[in-house]
């Protein structure tokens, strides 16, 4: 079985309500073969891993939570919806990107036609603050600092056939992102070694030519016999005493493992240090201004959307919208084709 095959077939089942042993076990599995699969062979890696996979599962199924209701998105979606005007500028817009999206349209042709279409809408998402005219009391004064959001780069991903299929995805790929953040510490690991590695075989060859260099009749009666200074020799010597120091500290292959299985375990251990989701519901005004005052006083039109912090480097933010695409949107887009058309004949 090929690894892509042995992930679509292996993959936990995240939308359990309940993290079960056999969960727990089947997420072990997953995660070691995400990172390297030879971690399985460190003494008691089940054990190790039992805890922190737990609370890496208990920690996903709590996040389902901060998901907002699923919105509707059809043709009148723009109009409707106060979300759907603050993500696009306009309705083409929307449509353009429901309507020529080739993963929906492939998976809308290869799904039951009565079926319904879950998705997660995802966005860049960018903050700036601006300086205007504002309220301040009943006064109005100049330099008031305004937020405005802006979303861009729109894309559909994870199609599913229910919310719950939906959710189970999303869980996966946090839990992808943790193994991921895990994986890129081991590399590191593993490309230092193997540079030391590298650099000490440098090292031990332009010593070995030194001490050539002092030994044997060429050294004192030929050209290849270049004096090297006793300072340039202990250099060299204390460089190569450095580099074994930084190897023994890596340690063993054996035990280089058994370091990363720890490290994969401080990760699963606490995922809140590495991956946050909010759910944020702003006040925006017409030209998405975050209006300031609470749910119960700010005016303007509260939308809503994911927020997910993710440690990169730099750390990464990006937004997303749980969304149920109506079938009609591939036939608008169709239709705005056409009349786009027309015009040129």
């Amino acid at each position: 079985m090929g690894l892509l095959d042995w992930f679509r077939q292996s993959t936990p089942q995240l939308d359990q309500e309940r993290v079960s042993d056999a969960l727990v076990d089947s997420t072990i599995d997953y995660v070691v073969k995400m990172t390297d699969a030879r971690l399985a062979l460190v003494n008691q890696y089940r054990a190790r891993l039992s805890g922190p996979v737990k609370r890496s599962l208990e920690f996903l199924a709590a996040q389902r939570s901060n998901l907002p209701a699923v919105h509707e998105v059809g043709p009148l979606a723009w109009s409707i919806d106060p979300s759907m005007r603050a993500f696009f500028a306009q309705p083409a817009d929307l449509l353009d990107t429901f309507g020529h999206c080739p993963p929906l349209l492939n998976y809308a042709a290869q799904s039951v036609p009565l079926d319904p279409i879950f998705a997660i809408l995802a966005m860049e998402i960018d903050e700036q603050q601006r300086f205007g005219v504002g309220l301040q009391g009943e006064m109005m004064v100049r330099d008031v600092a305004h937020v405005t959001l802006s979303f861009s780069h729109h894309r559909l991903r994870l199609f599913a056939n229910s919310e719950a299929g939906l959710w189970q995805s999303v869980s996966r790929r946090m839990l992808d992102e943790l193994s991921l953040i895990a994986l890129e510490h081991m590399q590191a690991e593993q490309s230092l070694r193997k540079e030391l590695a590298e650099h000490r075989d440098l090292l031990s060859a332009r010593l070995a030519t030194f001490t050539r260099r002092g030994a044997g009749i060429d050294s004192f009666l030929s050209e290849a016999g270049t004096q090297v200074s006793p300072q340039e020799s202990a250099d060299l010597l204390h460089k190569l005493e450095e580099n074994e120091a930084r190897l023994e500290e890596l340690g063993c292959p054996t035990e280089m493992l058994d370091r990363q299985l720890d490290y994969l375990a401080e990760v699963l251990a606490e995922p809140m240090r590495f991956i946050q989701l909010e759910r944020c519901q702003p006040h925006l005004d017409s030209m998405n201004v975050v209006l300031s005052g609470n749910s119960e006083t700010a005016s303007g039109e509260q939308i809503e959307y994911n927020l997910v912090t993710f440690d990169r480097h730099p750390p990464q933010r990006r937004a997303f919208l749980p969304v149920r695409v109506d079938r009609a949107l591939l036939g608008e887009a169709r239709k705005l084709k056409l009349d786009n058309a027309e015009r040129w004949l």
